[in-house]
């Protein structure tokens, strides 16, 4: 997937995982589920991953 995309030409495997593992998740009482706002590195990977953003 990151071949097709031409992800790889910007980032390492290891950059971009870093750069996703700082997403948090966060669960509230009633059952909802936040997550916190994306940077522009990490808008620009789910979008050239075409994962929601």
């Amino acid at each position: 997937m990151m071949k097709e995309t031409e992800i790889l030409k910007n980032y390492t495997v290891e950059s971009l995982l870093m750069e996703l593992e700082k997403i948090k998740k966060i669960d509230l009482e009633n059952g909802e589920a936040i997550f916190t706002e994306l940077t522009k590195k990490q808008k620009d990977i789910m979008e050239k991953l075409n994962l929601c953003a």
